[in-house]
């Protein structure tokens, strides 16, 4: 799953140069704030991690380690795959050599070894629902936060607005003032703070979900070996036939598959960039233990940034999907950019606060998505930037 890493603030959108001339094209210049694309890099097995070998801002390319789980619990399970697949591949050729004693009562260990990790999953799973439970407990209780959050910060950010006009007036001191707009920033702190909190409750629920789902998919395995290890057992009381070998084929398959399973879990406790770019955060550190479905690290692609900015409901008309435009950012003053209009919001709303007056905060606006497409070694994250849009004819 994608998403989207806004840097600092959602780029708001004022129509400030209307009938200045460029290029020989009456154009609008629109205001917005250079964004990345985020790409989350998940733990996808758990463990203690031995080293972390990039820092926070590094240039990585696809398929760069960027840290290491402890691999040994999984080494030992390729190794026991190894030699469930040659117990299996052995059982096959005594079977093809015709049954003997011993190979009965191989059978015979083989069915109790089966019932032996039927009760082993069971308890896994009882273990694995017992853990949605408390997750989606603490998931409640952040979320039952955040709302409380969200209502003081929404009280917090009209008080500055009252204080704001009662020190206009004179009513109040700069102080007071300036003790509001701190009680609203702390507020706003705050609110962040939970939203972390949401989002690492959400992912533990859905790693408890996993675990449980893997424990069902372990109890069904595990079932359906003790199943086959009986019939075996009972084929080979009666001899090998046709159907005693291809259920020892079967087994062996079996037995190939898992070997298959422990080897990419091996390779998965290699972290790597999943394509070229930027190490954005690093959420892990050497002798933490990952968790699966933890985000250990957040980084932006490579050739992929863009502006959101906003347009008044009446000039929605200047611009269409697919249309070119032109960048300008204050760090190249010298040099345009080239940038296509990639999505435009269906739906409208209210001019973001952080970029506007108050009066202009009623005024209904679409959010315009543009893809830059040149500059790109240049152009950064979070650095300001102007649209300048050619005007299409037909608005006044």
């Amino acid at each position: 799953m994608k998403r989207l890493f806004s840097t600092i603030l959602t780029g708001g959108l004022v129509l400030v140069l209307a009938g200045c001339t460029w290029l020989g094209q009456t154009e609008q210049s629109l205001s917005g704030t250079v964004e990345a694309e985020e790409l989350p890099i998940v733990a996808e097995v758990g463990g203690l991690v031995t080293s972390v070998k990039v820092e926070e801002g590094s240039a990585v390319t696809k398929g760069q380690v960027l840290a290491e789980i402890d691999k040994r619990s999984y080494q030992i399970a390729v190794d026991e795959a190894k030699a469930a697949l040659e117990q299996a591949t052995i059982r096959v050729e005594e079977a093809r050599a015709g049954s003997r004693d011993s190979a009965i009562q191989k059978g015979i260990a083989g069915v109790q070894q089966a019932d032996a990790n039927v009760h082993l999953a069971e308890a896994r799973k009882k273990q694995a629902d017992a853990g949605i439970v408390r997750a989606q407990e603490q998931l409640a209780q952040s979320e039952s936060q955040l709302q409380g959050a969200q209502e003081t910060l929404l009280y917090q950010q009209r008080r500055v607005q009252e204080v704001t006009a009662l020190f206009a007036k004179g009513a109040i001191s700069k102080k007071d003032l300036e003790a509001q707009q701190e009680a609203a920033s702390q507020a706003q702190t705050q609110l962040n703070q939970l939203k972390a909190l949401v989002a690492q409750a959400e992912a533990q629920v859905r790693s408890a979900q996993q675990d449980a789902a893997a424990a069902m998919a372990q109890t069904g395995t595990a079932q359906a070996q003790v199943a086959g290890a009986k019939a075996d057992l009972d084929l080979l009381k009666e001899g090998s036939t046709d159907y005693t070998i291809r259920a020892l084929l079967a087994t062996q398959q079996q037995a190939q598959a898992k070997l298959d399973l422990a080897k990419l879990q091996l390779e998965k406790a290699q972290i790597t960039a999943a394509a070229d770019g930027a190490l954005l955060r690093s959420s892990i550190e050497q002798g933490e233990v990952a968790k699966v479905g933890a985000t250990l690290f957040t980084m932006m692609k490579a050739d992929r940034l863009k502006l959101v900015v906003y347009i008044p409901e009446a000039q929605l008309n200047r611009v269409q999907k697919g249309q070119e435009v032109s960048i300008h950012v204050d760090a190249y003053p010298d040099e345009t950019f080239k940038g296509r209009i990639s999505t435009i919001s269906e739906k409208a709303e209210f001019t973001p606060k952080n970029v506007q007056t108050p009066n202009e905060r009623t005024k209904l606006v679409f959010a315009v998505t543009i893809s830059i497409t040149e500059g790109l070694d240049k152009i950064k994250p979070g650095m300001p930037a102007d649209v300048l849009l050619a005007d299409q004819g037909g608005a006044r």
